[in-house]
């Protein structure tokens, strides 16, 4: 693909992935959930035109892959928690191994690995589901969420490729698929505007993240922030927040066990970055990020 299908292509997996997150708000819109599906199909065609490694979902505007990946591994273990009762009380060795996830077990392995262990976890919930829903407090609901938090995370492994068929007609077709999408682009923006730009249904939050989306983000996907928190004697600080505020869209990430959080897909520029953690105190800098660069960062906290 050129630059500008790339980063168009970038964009519809955002704008895809608002549509799920606001799913709610369009709930009993007849005519923007046409046009929201309309678009759907329309990048669902061009989409079969482009190579398997080109078929990803984007996660939802407001989060970062780490979030992503954190949100999935934290609902695992949640559930297989839960589930493990279920194991003991039917002795089932085999599900009594599958259930045993600690957060360690994620720490250490590969983003593909991760995706892997959520999915077996969840084919033998679902294999069990009946008996789960019953009499182990869990939902269906929490289920299919989870499902979906792994095919979230699945799609922020690879980027786009940027290869396609040097076949005349093959590259002809790609076009007429951008242009469609496109043209069902421009719908759904007048269906989303129109209902909640102004009005009584007037939704800052949904409008922000979905001018968010649609921002062309060829040039801004490999500006980094990459945050290590530590205290004063050296010790990591897991759970740290580095949050960006960048216009009206604040970006986030939580650091993980080594005390590294980062933030990536945002444009360059001077920002006020915040810097806390529980029983910390927060620090708020300013830096300047280069576009396409990676700015690293240590940061110590004092105790609140």
């Amino acid at each position: 693909m050129t630059s500008t299908q790339v980063a168009k292509f970038n964009a519809y997996n955002k704008i895809a992935a608002f549509l799920i997150a606001f799913a709610a708000s369009f709930k009993g819109l007849i005519r923007l959930l046409k046009s929201a599906s309309d678009f759907n199909s329309s990048f669902d065609e061009l989409k079969a035109l482009l190579p398997a490694s080109t078929i990803k979902l984007s996660m939802p505007v407001t989060l970062t892959k780490n979030e992503v990946f954190t949100l999935m591994i934290d609902h695992v273990l949640s559930l297989a928690n839960r589930a493990y009762l279920f194991a003991a009380d039917t002795s089932s060795n085999t599900l009594l191994e599958t259930f045993h996830v600690e957060p360690s077990t994620f720490f250490l392995l590969a983003e593909p690995a991760k995706i892997l262990l959520a999915q077996n976890v969840l084919t033998a919930l679902n294999a069990n589901s009946v008996a789960l829903i019953a009499g182990y407090d869990i939902t269906a609901t929490e289920l299919t969420d989870l499902e979906n938090e792994i095919t979230l995370a699945q799609g922020q492994i690879a980027a786009p490729s940027a290869v396609i068929s040097s076949n005349k007609a093959a590259n002809d077709a790609i076009v007429v698929a951008f242009k469609k999408v496109d043209d069902k682009l421009i719908l759904l923006e007048k269906g989303i505007l129109g209902k909640f730009k102004s009005g009584s249904a007037a939704n800052e939050t949904l409008i922000n993240n979905f001018d968010y989306a649609k921002i062309l983000s060829e040039t801004i996907l490999h500006t980094i922030l990459k945050a290590t928190f530590h205290d004063i004697n050296g010790k990591v600080i897991e759970y740290a927040l580095a949050s960006i505020l960048i216009g009206t869209i604040t970006k986030e990430a939580k650091s993980d066990i080594y005390g590294v959080a980062i933030i990536t897909e945002f444009k360059g520029g001077t920002y006020h970055v915040t810097f806390s953690a529980t029983g910390y105190i927060s620090q708020t800098i300013t830096i300047k990020f280069l576009t396409g660069k990676t700015s690293e960062i240590t940061v110590v906290l004092l105790k609140a």
